[in-house]
This record gives C-alpha cells, structure tokens and sequence, in this order.
C-alpha cells in the first residue's frame, strides 16, 4: 500500500532558549498542505522570511545545522527536523521568533512529544521517498558512509571517542515513529567540559547547561547527570544524522550505515541523496530510484 504525505492536525508552541545563541525563542510547528514540505519562517524579522529546509538552504555545518536564505538564517535546526522526520511528518511549518530553536533537553524528546500532540494526520497525496538499488560509497575527512538497499529506512552509526565513558559504540535504528520515539528521540546531545571555553570563544554553546547537554568532564559525566541509555552518545549521532537526511525531501527506504558521522558528512550525504533523488524524478522514475553507485 502507498505511503500517504502527513502533517499535523493543529499548531502547537514550543517555548525555551538556544543552545548555541542562549537567545530566547518561540517555535510554532503548523500544519501544511500537501507537498508543502518541511519550511521554517523567521517570525521576528521584517517580513516573516521563510527558509526551506533543503540542502540548497545549508549555511553551516560547524557543530550544528544552520540554514540560511537571504539573510535569514535558523540555527541548530537539527533537533525538530529529526522529530519531524522520525515521525514521518512530510509537511510541516515552523515558525521561530529568532536565530535558534530552543535546546529543551537536548534531545528531540520534547520536540516528538509535542507533535505528537498536534495529532499527525494523512493527507491525500503519496509520500515522497527515494528508494536505492545499488550502494553508495562516501568518505570525508574521518567520515565513512555506506547507502545499502533496503526495504524500509534505517541508520546505523558507530562512533570511537577517547574517553573512557564513551570509547567505541554502535547502534542501530529503523526509521519507524515508534521506534524513533522511543529509542533515538531521547538521546541528548553532548560535550566535553574542557571544550566549553573554547566554543563560547566561537560564539557557540552560549546556552548549553545541564539541562540541556550531558557534560563529560575527565572520566565521566559531571555530579547529578545520569544517562537514558548506556550507549546515548551514538543514539544522538543517529539522532543527527535522521535531522540532517530531513534535507533530502523523502522518506528514505534504504539502510545508511555511518562510521564516525558528524554534521558535515551527514550534510554532504543528503546533498548525494537530493541530487540522486532529482535524477530519478528527472527520468520520471516512478519509484525515486536511485542507480547510480558513488
């Protein structure tokens, strides 16, 4: 049976302050029409400019996923554009009253739980989706990709720190809402403490707090944080990777296994995806396939 488009039945706010700007904001996420895809609108600024969420919109890819279109930019949209497409939310508006979206926790755990709220509905229109039928290869910098062929998406992703809380992990999830839900939104995103001057130098992590990163200090995780899970750390890696191959436009139907992922692979791999995604829709390919072994 043909996957249907979805959106959200009602709007619903989201209130609280960026993790990289600390500036306070309001997210209303919308509801959209058919084939309206995933847009953010900067509601602060003359105009209420919006921002397609796609890979032309890419500003940065520095320790989070900024987009950009004339001179409105949105920071750190990772985090709600994983829930919307953990949760197979094809079309949905978010407006923002200024640069960032807010932490909450760090996860994409509030953000699910508030569209979840919205009521996700079908509309009439089938889902956009890219299926593959051969491999593809990418590897940049420490980064590896591998795109295999699958009947329904899943992100595999495995990450070697040297630290003795994290070391090496892998883990494994489908692209399924209640199993994104349940096993990836929770992940919190995370840092070092000795990192902490030197981002603030950069003008980033100017909110991050407890409440909002799980801070590792020299052998573990600093007094009063416990974790969700014993492997968080790579969980939040499949959580960025799900945000950033929201750019894609589809829903995948393949198996995206990742060694070492970070923002700027996990963006160069949704670029690889999009191009291969408007060839096949350039050939009328009925089923978005995707030929082409990289």
């Amino acid at each position: 049976m043909t996957a249907k488009q979805r959106t959200i039945a009602r709007a619903v706010e989201v209130r609280g302050y960026g993790i990289h700007t600390g500036e306070p904001s309001v997210v209303r996420l919308r509801p959209a029409p058919e084939h309206g895809g995933l847009r953010f609108r900067r509601t602060d600024l003359p105009g209420a400019p919006e921002i397609p969420a796609t890979v032309e919109s890419v500003h940065s890819a520095h320790r989070e996923t900024a987009l950009r279109k004339g001179e409105a930019v949105v920071r750190t949209a990772e985090h709600v554009l994983a829930a919307a497409h953990g949760l197979a939310l094809d079309n949905l508006w978010i407006d923002v009253s200024g640069p960032e979206p807010p932490a909450l926790d760090g996860s994409a755990a509030a953000w699910c739980d508030r569209l979840l709220d919205a009521g996700p509905v079908a509309q009439e229109a089938e889902a956009p989706s890219l299926r593959i039928d051969r491999p593809l290869h990418l590897n940049i910098g420490g980064t590896k990709y591998d795109v295999l062929p699958a009947e329904t998406g899943r992100i595999s992703a495995t990450i070697d720190f040297d630290h003795p809380l994290i070391g090496r992990q892998s883990a494994s999830a489908r692209l399924e809402p209640v199993e994104f839900a349940r096993e990836v939104a929770p992940a919190r995103t995370f840092g070092l403490s000795a990192w902490a001057e030197a981002l603030r130098e950069r003008g980033l992590a100017l909110g991050a707090t407890r409440e909002n990163t799980l801070v590792l200090s020299g052998d573990g995780l600093e007094a009063g944080q416990e974790l969700r899970f014993p492997d968080e750390f790579v969980r939040h890696k499949i959580l960025d990777i799900i945000g950033d191959l929201a750019l894609v436009g589809a829903r995948l139907q393949c198996h995206v296994v990742a060694e070492r992922p970070g923002h700027r692979g996990n963006l160069e791999l949704a670029r690889r995806l999009a191009a291969a995604r408007a060839t096949a829709q350039g050939r009328g390919s009925k089923e978005n396939e995707m030929n082409e072994e990289g």
